[in-house]
């Protein structure tokens, strides 16, 4: 399976509930939004309702009929339903466990689930005819993967071939930088990393484990674990002698940063 990138940018929206994070989007970018949440047979059972597993849209938000139509879901919202109504003890009811056979699992388990009642998992998607596009949105950061340029070997390979800043692929680049920080800024952050979404350092991070953390511990992470072998992307393209550094370590680089100041 290739290796894709994943940009991971600061921001400030507001994400203590689904609806004001739909209302704090919209009036950010020019989309419609229709918000909402997937709901389990067995959790409905559980809130008194009868329906079957499906997708439950809460509200939709129409900025203009012609802009696309985002799907914004709340990963825990369920959870939060029935934490509502049954507190703590709903982690141990078994009827809720029924992946663990209606068992109730190890307590490791179900403090690595409560956690979903504290950190805000979202994410915002669009299915069009041979279009997807989505970002994941947590309290501090959201991984961008709306953006593409291109798989994470070839990535870094631009980087490593002394040829490739003078040629036309430089646009495409170029262009992918400026659709990120499009979105960075209008979210409130100001920087992104790139990173390797199967990175055999990150221990999960770039793959979702990166969801409990703030801004300023994912960023400490990040920078222990990859900074020999990290890129400031900006000082790349505008530092010839930087670029005489990197090529003369002559190893892929584990990350890049980018806080787009060659751009504005």
């Amino acid at each position: 399976m290739g290796h894709s990138i994943l940009p991971i940018g600061n921001h400030k929206l507001k994400t203590e509930r689904i609806k004001d994070l739909a209302e704090d989007i919209i009036s950010r970018i020019d989309i419609n939004i229709e918000y909402g949440y997937f709901g389990k047979k067995e959790n409905f059972k559980l809130l008194g309702k009868e329906k079957e597993d499906e997708y439950v849209i809460i509200d939709k938000i129409v900025k203009h009929k012609d802009f696309k139509t985002f799907r914004l879901i709340d990963e825990s919202y369920q959870l939060k339903e029935l934490y509502n109504k049954f507190g703590n003890e709903i982690f141990y009811n078994p009827d809720y466990w029924t992946c663990y056979d209606s068992k109730l699992p190890e307590e490791s388990i179900i403090l690595e689930k409560q956690k979903e009642l504290v950190y805000p998992d979202f994410t915002l998607d669009y299915i069009g005819e041979n279009d997807y596009q989505y970002l994941t949105i947590n309290k501090e950061h959201f991984g961008n993967s709306i953006s593409y340029f291109t798989r994470w070997w070839v990535f870094c390979q631009f980087f490593l071939d002394k040829s490739c800043i003078d040629i036309d692929y430089n646009e495409d680049l170029y262009n992918f930088r400026k659709s990120l920080m499009y979105y960075t800024y209008k979210f409130g952050g100001d920087k992104n990393y790139y990173l390797d979404d199967q990175s055999t350092v990150l221990e999960g991070v770039g793959q979702g484990s990166e969801w409990e953390m703030n801004w300023n511990s994912f960023e400490k992470f990040v920078l222990e674990k990859t900074s020999h072998l990290l890129i400031d992307i900006p000082k790349f393209m505008t530092d010839r002698n930087y670029r005489t550094e990197i090529h003369e370590l002559n190893d892929y680089p584990l990350s890049f940063v980018d806080d787009f100041r060659d751009i504005k």
